[in-house]
């Protein structure tokens, strides 16, 4: 269940919490933080043992300045009072049950994103192939 969190119980609470936990900041007239709350209830209801906090920004000006709150919703993955990785926006389900699953990856620790391996994109040199390919065609034809 995602609980409810403001300035008054934020401390004692996040210094109680061993593990990883998400804050979630939004506020009651953010469309897009109305549509993140049935998100988070799946995500809740699926990792029982993943504490999932939602800090309105309205009741508690003084947390969205502590953490720079710009746009709603913004959530963070943190530990040990540390943002580990933080995310703007809609967020899917599935990428928010992504990282929980993949918290620990060394990766996402040091640089609060994953590590994703690009495909390495090989257009150049087959166009340049098949250009010495067609000019050694011509010139022996």
């Amino acid at each position: 269940m995602v609980k409810k969190l403001g300035t008054e119980h934020f401390e004692t609470t996040v210094n109680t919490i061993n593990g990883p936990y998400l804050l979630k900041f939004g506020s009651t007239t953010c469309g897009p933080c109305q549509m993140m709350i049935p998100v988070l209830e799946k995500l809740s209801l699926q990792n029982p043992d993943f504490p999932i906090f939602d800090i309105d920004t309205n009741e508690s000006p003084e947390l969205a300045a502590h953490f720079n709150i710009r746009s709603v919703p913004t959530m963070f993955f943190c530990e040990n009072r540390e943002v580990i990785m933080d995310l703007n926006g809609l967020t899917p389900y599935k990428d928010l049950q992504y990282i929980i699953d993949n918290i620990n990856d060394p990766h996402l620790r040091e640089h609060g994103e994953f590590n994703v391996v690009k495909k390495r994109d090989n257009f150049i040199p087959y166009l340049i192939s098949g250009i010495i390919a067609f000019i050694l065609l011509l010139i022996f034809i």
